[in-house]
């Protein structure tokens, strides 16, 4: 059965990682949902954290081949229970309906969300939270024709036990 896994990527900051990697999912024909790459606490290693939905032993296999590219220090996967994550999401609304409605401001507070830029011409409105949650506010915003334009951030996440200690003994 599929179900969204992450996988956690610890590399030496090389070029070409990233398309060795991606390579890996796309000759297994696995869509990637999010794909997030940056520098881990440790100076000169990255972390990339990639969301896809597939089944368990599909990512078992994966894995397996990821950890057999050159610069790949550390990998493992998860799902989303063994991981504390988070979503960052910015809608931009216009300033036209913010001036003839409070429909706007009801949502930014039933959804937990803040301003982070008001203009003359439009609002940048920033939320924080679970895929679902994000989803769900933009699904509102497109119901009361609110949203002109919408990113998300992909998943940010950290384990629930120091993964980078671990880490620093394998360098």
């Amino acid at each position: 059965m599929e179900q969204e896994y992450i996988v956690i990527a610890f590399t030496e900051n090389q070029i070409g990682v990233l398309n060795r990697i991606t390579g890996l999912y796309l000759r297994r024909k696995i869509n990637i949902e999010s794909l997030k790459v940056s520098e881990s606490s440790i100076k000169g290693i990255s972390m990339f954290v990639i969301s896809a939905f597939t089944t368990h032993e599909i990512i078992e296999r994966l894995v397996k081949q990821l950890r057999n590219i050159i610069d790949v220090i550390q990998v493992e996967f998860y799902s989303n229970e063994e991981l504390i994550t988070q979503e960052i999401a910015l809608y931009k609304i216009s300033a036209e309906i913010l001036r003839q409605s409070d429909t706007v401001d009801r949502i930014i507070r039933q959804w937990n969300a803040r301003f982070i830029e008001i203009n003359p011409a439009y609002v940048v409105v920033e939320k924080t939270g679970t895929r679902e949650e994000i989803d769900r506010m933009r699904e509102t915003l497109a119901e009361e024709q609110l949203l002109d334009e919408f990113t998300r951030s992909g998943s940010v996440v950290l384990h629930r036990e120091s993964v980078e200690e671990k880490l620093q003994g394998k360098i």
